[in-house]
């Protein structure tokens, strides 16, 4: 027995519970989205790489201003023009500076976070009268800025002749996320949190399936250690399908808390976006080490 409107109900003809908003996120589309988008991302990035440290730049550069771009959309954050400005600004500052500086750009680049910082601070400087939620606002711009910047890691490494190691970070960050994807279609339960429509199996599988992706490249003809490059393939897809993970927990938080619905092809495809993004510099750092 349940009770509704002031008067005893049977179970039966109590109305149901109302379907979540992240449950109602869910489903094939949202995977399909996020597949497709996590894909030809890794694609394009993988093989811009074995075309020229150019190409790839302008890979790269694409695949910022649609990380700055989704994430405006999406996030919708207090002074979202200045965001946008912000972020699309520092992704070309950092292209550049990577590939004048080669492998050992990425040093470089924490004087472009810093010239990020102040622009960041500008912009709220300049909203004037409008400056509300400043902290809000603030953290969102910082973040795409850190996100575009680390994903001209690679770039750094590219322009170092490094065309290999780019091209399996950008493919086993790719593999990784389109595997998780698929095993939560098939094996959805358990699930990481009851609000996020995501398994525990994915992550799992997705690491693996990108380190063994990574090892079956090598045998394939990329001119790298096949060890190393395994260690490289398992790291990089860890963290890309954690990162995808991390985003729609992220987005649960937020729409339990009150804050608007992101559903729609920039809410699926932002994960993949942000999962570039980290999976960047893990890729560089390691590969430092080959």
């Amino acid at each position: 027995m349940k009770v509704w409107h002031d008067r005893g109900v049977p179970d039966s003809e109590a109305p149901a519970p109302e379907t979540s908003r992240v449950d109602a996120d869910a489903g094939v589309g949202t995977a399909a989205v996020a597949g497709v988008t996590a894909l030809v991302v890794g694609v394009v990035l993988g093989g811009a790489a074995l075309g020229g440290p150019l190409l790839y730049a302008a890979a790269i550069l694409l695949a910022q201003l649609a990380l700055v771009g989704t994430w405006c959309v999406v996030t919708r954050p207090p002074g979202t023009v200045g965001t946008a400005v912000v972020g699309a600004l520092t992704a070309l500052a950092a292209d550049a500076v990577a590939l004048a500086t080669g492998r050992g750009g990425a040093g470089a680049l924490v004087a472009v976070l810093a010239c990020a910082f102040g622009a960041t601070t500008f912009h709220q400087l300049a909203r004037g009268v409008a400056r509300r939620n400043v902290t809000e606002s603030f953290g969102s711009t910082l973040t795409v800025a850190v996100a575009v910047i680390a994903l001209a890691a690679t770039v750094a490494l590219r322009q170092a002749d490094e065309a290999h190691l780019v091209t399996l970070i950008a493919v086993a960050a790719a593999l990784g996320m389109v595997v998780a994807r698929l095993a939560d279609l098939v094996v959805p339960r358990p699930t990481v949190h009851e609000d996020v429509p995501r398994g525990i199996a994915g992550p799992v599988l997705g690491s693996a399936v990108a380190a063994g992706g990574s090892a079956l490249g090598v045998t394939l003809g990329l001119d790298l250690p096949l060890g190393p490059a395994t260690l490289v393939g398992w790291l990089v897809g860890t963290a890309a399908v954690l990162a995808d993970l991390g985003v729609d927990l992220a987005r649960a938080g937020r729409i339990a808390a009150g804050g608007p619905a992101t559903s729609g092809p920039g809410g699926a495809a932002l994960g993949p976006l942000v999962a570039f993004a980290v999976a960047a510099p893990i890729g560089y750092l390691v590969g430092l080490t080959l």
